[in-house]
């Protein structure tokens, strides 16, 4: 049995981060996690990519969705070489993942950013942005993604790598959580809506126009940036000729949630179970990992 390393944060969160979580909707906390748990997702993600199977290549599906739909494919065309590869739960077939998830000091970080007694694990995904990927992440909202409602979720994003604005660092409407509007999520590498799901339309929302309100961070392994599942946000394309851009973010909801079945968004299995309402409580799909 593995030995994990502690579940404790390498420092207390400041009153000043708890505000911006808050205010901006997101908030950048530098070195927060030991780089012990950085090295053992770093180990575990190498071992995952020699069964490609496990994730999707989003670089594949914008050429499918531009050729059999026409959809515009947002992808900087000076830029060629690289994959934008996608997977998610991976904490439900790794024990490394499983543990970050579940024991590290995640689970007591947004619990305490987001005020909440209890928190519950709704899912990992990893992110990778190969060297020279050309695909931008298309605005979106992580709440229109997931089949719960509340003022307590929240994504934990957690850099593998040096991420700056040339490797796609991840930008974020300041916030665009406030207003409490739910938008049609929508296929990640074009801008329009998976088809069947309901919401409001998304707001064209482009990297360095001045009349957008964006945060941008540049973030380092042992870092964590945490934002509201209602914080609008996207990335640029990777632009760096050698360095990648990859990342693990894990998604929490606390006190309050409910299950919130929409139409037209992935489905895990245990959705099928569920009806528009129901509370979030402990349940081997959505275990309560705090409190």
């Amino acid at each position: 049995m593995n030995s994990f390393p502690s579940s404790d944060p390498v420092r207390a969160i400041t009153q000043a981060e708890i505000s911006s979580f808050a205010l901006d909707g997101v908030v950048h906390l530098p070195e927060i996690v030991h780089k012990d748990w950085v090295d053992l997702l770093d180990s575990a993600l190498k071992l995952m990519l020699r069964e490609p199977q496990m994730f999707a290549d989003l670089t594949a599906l914008g050429s499918d969705l531009n050729e059999t739909q026409g959809l515009s494919v947002l992808a900087d065309s000076d830029i060629k070489g690289g994959r934008f590869l996608s997977g998610v739960d991976h904490w439900k077939e790794d024990e490394n993942f499983a543990a970050f998830a579940k024991i590290s000091p995640l689970p007591s970080i947004v619990a305490e950013l987001m005020n909440s007694k209890k928190i519950y694990l709704y899912e990992d995904s990893v992110l990778i942005k190969e060297p020279g990927t050309a695909e931008r992440t298309a605005f979106h909202q992580d709440l229109g993604y997931f089949h719960i409602e509340g003022n307590s979720i929240c994504t934990v994003w957690t850099p593998l790598d040096d991420v700056s604005f040339e490797t796609g660092g991840v930008a974020y409407l300041r916030s665009s959580h406030k207003d409490k509007k739910v938008f049609k999520p929508n296929w990640f590498v074009a801008n329009e809506p998976l088809p069947g799901t309901e919401g409001n339309d998304l707001p064209n929302i482009e990297i360095g126009e001045e009349r957008f309100d964006l945060i941008q961070f540049d973030t380092k392994p042992g870092d964590l940036v945490v934002h509201h599942a209602l914080t609008l946000h996207g990335a640029g394309a990777n632009n760096s000729t050698s360095r990648q851009r990859r990342a693990v973010s894990v998604r929490y909801c606390g006190d309050g949630s409910t299950y919130k079945i929409r139409p037209g968004a992935p489905k895990k299995p245990h959705h099928e179970n569920m009806r528009t309402g129901d509370p979030v409580v402990d349940h081997p799909d959505c275990p309560q990992v705090w409190g």
